[in-house]
């Protein structure tokens, strides 16, 4: 999959849609697409449209509506519209865009297409493949963590997306084999309590669009790496395994430890295949039980493998991203590899252009 996708890729695929445009370019695209001055007595045109009710001297009540701004216009009938005008097309759609809905009540998100697959993209969809979900029911995006760090940057990113808050509820606390019971709903990031898990949930449009670009990589609890997330760009699948490892992985420099957890095997090997098409070795996927159900990992060792997951992957948790760090500082000055890499090779930070690891200043990144 290409950097962008415009509203044109995936109209098709939310034909169920509403959308909101801006009123003086409607009027001028329902003039040309009807070719008369008052579209909304247009018997051809209401026939095209499939418009039925007509009420004397106003005329069909379908088009009268959106004319007047008072109804949104179903994706279903702005395909049939675009097709039929020969002076506006799905870019001029994109910029008189305010708004749509996944159907005629609320729930909008203002998006600014063409959408950039990029890094940024690709974390929020790791983010769900690891600690979040898509509502079979509803399919509700949904992100649940304890870490507020991750928690804002999941509703940051998903705000650059949509233009859109989360309704933010917070977690009673609870055993791990306990129901989920959701105590209140806070307002920011910031009001939810030290030590407990909140969930950011998301409209229906949100994984409308999602699911017509990435297929259905996650409904319920089915989750896996679809074709479609597997044809998008490095940038985008690097964005998605950096999400992932926030939700799912660990970094401890204690334990020389880098390691992917989920209880769905078959996503873990997705994970995999997506870091080896990246240069990145992981070691075979093993099993162990916790609180009676299994759960699989990997791990990944060796120097190389950490430090290009560290420049090419990276973590949004700072915590995690320097025990990520310090296991590159350690593992490159310990006896075993001193004869087998120089550590100056391996550099992880720049700052105001000056690069640093480990003392070592203005050192070139090889």
């Amino acid at each position: 999959m290409g950097k962008k996708v415009g509203l044109k890729e995936i109209a098709y695929y939310i034909s169920t849609a509403h959308v909101k445009l801006d009123l003086s370019f409607l009027k001028k695209l329902l003039k040309d697409a009807s070719k008369s001055e008052n579209p909304a007595m247009n018997l051809n045109f209401a026939k095209k449209l499939k418009a039925k009710k007509f009420t004397h001297g106003h005329g069909y009540t379908t088009v009268r509506g959106w004319i007047s701004g008072r109804c949104t216009i179903p994706m279903s009938k702005l395909i049939i519209i675009i097709n039929l005008s020969k002076r506006y097309f799905w870019s001029d759609v994109e910029k008189n865009l305010e708004y749509i809905k996944a159907g005629p009540r609320r729930g909008q998100v203002k998006i600014q297409f063409p959408l950039k697959i990029n890094k940024s993209l690709g974390s929020v969809i790791g983010y769900v493949l690891g600690d979040g979900s898509i509502d079979k029911r509803f399919h509700a995006v949904f992100f649940s963590n304890k870490n507020k760090e991750l928690l804002q940057d999941f509703s940051d990113k998903m705000f650059e997306i949509f233009n859109i808050l989360p309704r933010i509820w917070v977690q009673k606390k609870r055993k791990f084999h306990e129901k989920t019971i959701w105590s209140h709903r806070v307002y920011s990031v910031d009001a939810i309590p030290s030590d407990h898990c909140a969930g950011l949930f998301y409209p229906k449009i949100c994984a409308d669009i999602f699911y017509s670009i990435f297929g259905k990589f996650a409904e319920g609890k089915q989750k896996i790496i679809t074709r479609q997330i597997n044809e998008s760009n490095s940038s985008f699948k690097q964005g998605l395994v950096s999400g992932f490892f926030d939700a799912e992985g660990s970094a401890q420099s204690e334990n020389y430890s880098l390691r992917f957890v989920q209880d769905d095997k078959t996503l873990l090997k997705g994970i995999q295949l997506i870091l080896k098409k990246e240069g990145i070795k992981t070691n075979p996927i093993h099993d162990y039980f916790k609180n009676d159900k299994i759960r699989h990992y990997f791990n990944i060792t060796s120097l190389p493998n950490y430090y290009r997951f560290y420049k090419k992957i990276g973590c949004i948790s700072s915590q995690k991203n320097k025990e990520l760090e310090k296991l590159i500082d350690k593992v490159s000055h310990s006896n075993k590899f001193k004869n087998k890499y120089d550590p100056n090779d391996f550099v992880l930070r720049q700052s105001s252009g000056s690069t640093y690891k480990l003392g070592i200043v203005n050192k070139k990144e090889k």
